[in-house]
């Protein structure tokens, strides 16, 4: 049907917004003296840990990513809330916490506001990858049951459709 608009896609599938962040995919990282784990929703330094809401670490890792570049609201939406419509109180929300959180481990980062076009996050050092999360033995083998699965299913499906 022509002009027919899915009511259950996102403003991000329109736009060509990067994919939603997800938090369990997500490398760690450094920020400053901070280690940022997304997929634990932990943030240290030293002995002292910070656990995150998982849409203020989603904005943090938003802001993060772009290495001090300058990210608009509409792309945080896309990114973290999947192009949702959401109210401006939401965003400041979250941009509140994390920067109580750079005050409470003095500075190791800071979001600085750019008036009519979004946040900016700065940090002490540069943001670089910590670690990445290896895939657990359980997600290898499903991995691969599901590739012998595949390959399994095209031979059977090949040789049913040739000619005899």
């Amino acid at each position: 049907m022509r002009g027919f608009v899915d009511p259950a896609a996102t403003i991000s599938e329109f736009a060509g917004s990067p994919p939603p962040i997800r938090l369990a995919r997500e490398p760690h990282f450094r920020l400053g003296a901070l280690l940022i784990k997304p997929s634990l929703l932990e943030v240290s330094a030293g002995c002292d840990r910070q656990m995150l809401e998982p849409r203020v670490m989603q904005v943090l890792v938003a802001l993060a990513r772009t290495h001090g570049e300058v990210v608009t609201r509409d792309e945080l939406i896309a990114a973290c809330w999947a192009g949702r419509l959401v109210g401006e109180d939401a965003i400041n929300r979250c941009i509140g916490r994390l920067r109580r959180l750079a005050e409470r481990f003095e500075g190791g980062y800071a979001i600085e506001t750019v008036p009519r076009v979004g946040y900016r996050l700065t940090a002490l050092d540069t943001v670089e990858l910590a670690m990445a999360p290896q895939p657990s033995a359980l997600a290898r083998a499903l991995r691969a049951a599901f590739a012998f699965a595949a390959a399994a299913l095209a031979l059977g499906v090949g040789a049913a459709l040739s000619p005899r």
